[in-house]
């Protein structure tokens, strides 16, 4: 399956070396300054688990050309980048899978203004990690033997066609685990419902995960404030709460809410996947808060301690404090 893969930040440089190293046809585009640098350097990733320096030379391209010809597009770009690529994308009709990948509130209906509904699938990598100086970080698996990361697909409408399939054994040819979703849209808000809490206490602390372990009283308002967005998320209609371990945040009695947490926000793989990569989606996430203000408001419920946090992410933007991720 020849791929595109639409943007040369963290993710879409994560995922050209692990398809690359699979000996896939695998193709990166980049732009500007970025395309110039990998020209040059080609991919460089710092292994968070393993410290090993990994690199790939996949082929580069700067531009979409409406003649190219892909059986797959992955849109790995923020949220409003990925809007702004979709009339690119539009003009070449070759096209017949595009995976747009990352977070998102509003849901896939922005696309199809311009893209046929048969094309889109959504999902989600779980790998995290971001920029340390000139370095990419990336954390994708908890143990050397385990799996490089992991992909969350899912058809707009939820049927596993051929090419759901099809695509997910793509990846997974490439070392990275796929779960191929019912409800994709659902598991996107969901995701958020408790990524933007996490940020916001790491953000609170000033990006010292080890402070947010050790302050009990700040895990029991970000468990509050994960439960507020869920109860957000069941009054307009998404009632499964995904993945499951986001029932915790209602399960786990209140004086174990702290050591269960604290262990999680302690972790060295959290220091890269949480803590690293919360720095680098900052100013994605401040977007995406305000998105998720306007559907509290159409449940008609008021989220206090959720917006306490948010807080924390919307000021470092105010600011200027962020960061280049696409």
């Amino acid at each position: 399956m020849k791929t595109l893969i639409y943007g040369a930040g963290p993710i879409g440089r994560w995922l050209a070396l692990r398809m690359q190293q699979a000996g896939q046809d695998v193709t990166l585009l980049a732009r500007n300054v970025t395309y110039r640098s990998l020209l040059t350097r080609g991919i460089v990733i710092v292994d968070g688990l393993t410290g090993e320096r990994l690199t790939a030379r996949p082929k580069l391209v700067s531009r979409l050309n409406p003649e190219d010809h892909y059986d797959l597009v992955v849109v790995a770009m923020q949220r409003s980048s990925r809007l702004a690529v979709c009339p690119i994308l539009a003009l070449n009709k070759n096209l017949k899978n595009i995976l747009f990948l990352g977070n998102d509130i509003e849901g896939f209906r922005r696309y199809l203004h311009l893209l046929p509904q048969k094309s889109v699938l959504l999902g989600f990598p779980d790998a995290g990690g971001g920029w340390r100086g000139d370095e990419l970080v990336v954390m994708d698996r908890e143990r050397p033997e385990g799996p490089c990361g992991e992909l969350f697909i899912g058809e707009i409408d939820g049927i596993k066609r051929r090419r759901t399939w099809e695509i997910g054994k793509l990846f997974e040819a490439a070392g990275i685990r796929v779960h191929i979703e019912p409800d994709m849209d659902g598991w996107l808000k969901y995701h958020f419902a408790f990524m933007a809490p996490t940020a916001g206490v790491i953000f609170e602390k000033k990006g010292n995960l080890k402070a947010v372990a050790d302050d009990p009283e700040l895990i029991h308002r970000y468990c509050k404030a994960c439960r507020e967005a869920g109860d957000v998320l069941r009054k307009i209609g998404y009632t499964r709460r995904q993945p499951t371990i986001f029932n915790l945040y209602y399960w786990l009695p209140r004086w174990l809410e702290s050591k269960v947490f604290a262990k999680l926000f302690r972790s060295e793989a959290a220091e890269i996947r949480i803590g690293l990569h919360a720095r680098c989606v900052g100013p994605e996430l401040a977007d995406l808060a305000d998105e998720f203000r306007l559907i509290t408001r159409l449940a008609g419920m008021e989220t206090p301690t959720l917006d306490g946090l948010l807080q924390s992410v919307w000021l470092p933007q105010l600011h200027g404090q962020d960061e280049e991720v696409a």
